[in-house]
């Protein structure tokens, strides 16, 4: 079991895994098209796109465990520069080192973006999905239009980004489930949500829609496929989870941070936001 920093340290690569992964997956005309470049320098790992969205435009791995020196801000700013990037954004842990991180990125122009709650399950609990996981379906062939459509209608995405999600589909190492309106599979779908697995036991959730407490309040609908998810996971050898809350609470006792207890999460660490806007 690990914690504290070699926790952190553990979490973010899942979640840098992730994403490398997902931006090599990405049809040529579709990362040509959205100008999809993933960059992984020594522990530094970075993503760019003409999508002005944080996780589409993010620095995972600074302070955690890549150190925060001159070099790596060259790369990054190189790396964002050669991309035409306006805006683009650094996450920084509750474990990331320096403790001074976040005053060096103030001085060198960031400024706090919004905060997202790391959540992590170790283990796997006996029995305690299966009362949550009902009515969902894992995506295959045969349902990939319905789930990538509900995701691209759902974050008001250009459609190609569907020729994307469904490169995603049978891909190695990732599993998506979908939830149907009410339970029933002749409904519209309610509730999407993905999990990339690694080689080593870790899987890593996400590519929710809508988000909860964000978009809408699709706690119960989240919960349902996310056990399915992770039911899915641990029947290949998945023995540590990883995931966030998109709305943090200082007190953990909001609703998300229920449902994810039920799964048998645990909130970690909170990851900071820190942008910059291109100067012109």
């Amino acid at each position: 079991m690990l914690s504290g920093y070699a926790l952190a340290v553990r979490a973010e690569r899942i979640d840098a895994d992730n994403w490398i992964d997902d931006f090599s997956q990405a049809p040529r005309p579709v990362a040509e098209a959205l100008g999809l470049v993933a960059s992984r320098q020594g522990e530094l790992v970075m993503v760019r796109s003409h999508v002005p969205f944080s996780h589409f435009n993010m620095v995972m791995t600074l302070g955690c465990p890549a150190a925060p020196d001159d070099l790596a801000f060259d790369a990054i700013e190189r790396f964002y520069s050669d991309g035409g990037v306006e805006r683009h954004w650094i996450l920084v842990n509750d474990y990331s080192q320096p403790p001074e991180l976040a005053q060096q990125l103030a001085a060198r122009g960031y400024e706090p973006d919004g905060a997202w709650e790391r959540v992590v399950l170790q283990g796997v609990p006996d029995d305690r999905w299966t009362e949550h996981a009902q009515g969902c379906e894992i995506v295959t062939p045969a349902n990939a239009e319905e789930w990538s459509r509900f995701l691209v209608d759902c974050y008001r995405m250009p459609p190609m980004l569907g020729e994307w999600l469904k490169a995603l589909v049978g891909s190695r190492g990732w599993t998506h489930a979908i939830r149907w309106e009410g339970g029933h599979p002749q409904g519209k779908v309610s509730m999407a949500r993905s999990l990339y697995q690694d080689t080593e036991g870790w899987a890593w959730l996400g590519i929710d829609a809508p988000v909860p407490g964000v978009m809408a309040p699709c706690f119960e609908d989240d919960q349902k496929v996310t056990a399915t998810l992770l039911a899915h996971a641990a029947a290949r050898g998945a023995r540590a989870f990883v995931s966030d809350i998109e709305v943090p609470s200082p007190t953990r006792d909001s609703e998300a941070y229920r449902r994810w207890g039920q799964l048998g999460f645990a909130a970690v660490y909170l990851r900071k936001l820190y942008a910059r806007t291109r100067r012109r």
